[in-house]
């Protein structure tokens, strides 16, 4: 099968070129593209290139006037295995950028249908790239390939949802978008979300749909996890986005009033919580503010961690409608995680995780004692365990073969 991914997902080298060109001062978490969002598509690509199927990933790359240099950006067409990146051109000027790569999009989706009429093929697009959707659709009128939109997430131009920001009032563009989002949703043949609650505020029409929570790198079964190679003491470890909305400052607040001193807290990631962090790293030694590094030291340093963790709150709307990738990469490591008890996690993950019961500072305080009461033998068994869980269950592999199922259905 021919696949169409339509996305702001880039190769690796230029993902990689546009994180080293980014202006002074912009949060990697909020100039477009982030490092979890571009893994995560990533890994569905190369799911479905071992499933036997050629891409050609159309991107519209995340760069605008407040965040990168540079007026005109040229096509850019990489090959990389059976995936074929075409980074389409722009202008990098607000209205002029959205507007040129919308009708980028429409040709070389119009071409792409012309060209392989004669062959089964499918649509695959990142529900958030709302600006260029109505393009695509636009493109596919008179062709039979059935298009699968994936919701890694819930905004408030989506649905009437909250979303992490907590936004109380949506702009006039936002209203606008979220009828265009709607119109085009509803020409879309199946969903692919992270959570079931997802299918209940953007799935009126009881469309196919499956629920993916995540996936994780098959190849992560060749990085062993082993007690050799464990930091001293018991290493508590957090990366991802630096906001206090994710439960950070509660982290941060938990650990200090535990009373561990041959443990330590390191922290990876950018945010707008971090000043306030690095500043309280210094009143306690045993918290290690990294910054933003990348994914390849942030996996390595998970090998050596005791424990994973996730604070994000469960009393807040937005993460009914979220799965945070961070857990599937935690248990991939095979380094245990401890988490709170988010609303979107199916039960079968329970049996593989230590849990934070609650969403104060006093609850994680009470989570950390009881989780590092363990030893480090029996801390790894636990990791290791949900290791073997992620990797069987819910490898790139298999779950993109769920995402191809929905277009042949």
């Amino acid at each position: 099968m021919e696949i169409l991914y339509i996305s702001s997902v880039p190769s690796q080298k230029e993902f990689d070129r546009m994180k080293s060109v980014v202006k002074p001062n912009v949060l990697l978490t909020t100039y477009g593209m982030n490092e979890s969002g571009f893994k995560f598509h990533t890994l569905i690509m190369n799911g479905i290139t071992e499933n036997g199927h050629n891409i050609l990933s159309l991107c519209g790359r995340s760069a605008g006037r407040s965040t990168h240099a540079g007026l005109f950006w040229k096509k850019l067409t990489e090959k990389e295995g059976a995936i074929t990146h075409c980074h389409l051109p722009f202008i990098n000027f607000p209205i002029l950028k959205h507007i040129g790569i919308g009708f980028s999009f429409f040709w070389n989706t119009l071409c792409w249908q012309i060209k392989n009429r004669k062959k089964e093929r499918g649509i695959i697009m990142d529900a958030s790239y709302v600006s260029v959707l109505p393009f695509v659709h636009l493109a596919c009128l008179g062709f039979k390939a059935k298009k699968t939109v994936i919701f890694c997430d819930i905004y408030d131009y989506m649905a009437s949802v909250k979303d992490a920001r907590e936004n109380e009032n949506i702009s006039f563009v936002k209203r606008v978008a979220k009828k265009v989002t709607a119109f085009c949703y509803k020409r879309t043949d199946a969903y692919v979300f992270l959570t079931e609650q997802m299918n209940e505020v953007v799935n009126p029409y009881g469309k196919p749909y499956i629920v993916m929570e995540g996936l994780v790198d098959i190849n992560m079964a060749t990085k062993p996890n082993e007690l050799q190679n464990k930091a001293d003491g018991k290493v508590v470890m957090y990366a991802g986005a630096i906001r206090a909305q994710y439960g950070v400052k509660n982290l941060v607040d938990g650990f200090m009033d535990y009373e561990n001193k041959d443990a330590a807290l390191w922290i990876f990631g950018d945010g707008d919580y971090k000043t306030e962090l690095a500043d309280v790293s210094e009143k306690d030694s045993r918290i290690t503010y990294f910054g933003a590094v990348p994914l390849k030291t942030v996996i390595e340093k998970e090998l050596e961690a005791s424990l994973m963790v996730n604070p994000r709150p469960v009393d807040k709307e937005f993460t009914k409608y979220s799965f945070p990738s961070k857990n599937m990469e935690y248990m991939a490591s095979g380094t245990p995680i401890l988490t709170t008890r988010l609303p979107g996690m199916p039960q079968d993950y329970y049996d593989y995780i230590y849990t934070i019961d609650g969403n104060s500072k006093e609850d994680i305080t009470a989570a950390l004692e009881k989780a590092l009461g363990n030893s480090e033998e029996e801390l790894l068994l636990m990791g290791k365990k949900a290791k073997e869980f992620v990797l069987t269950k819910k490898n790139n592999v298999a779950q993109s073969a769920r995402i191809l199922a929905l277009l042949e259905v």
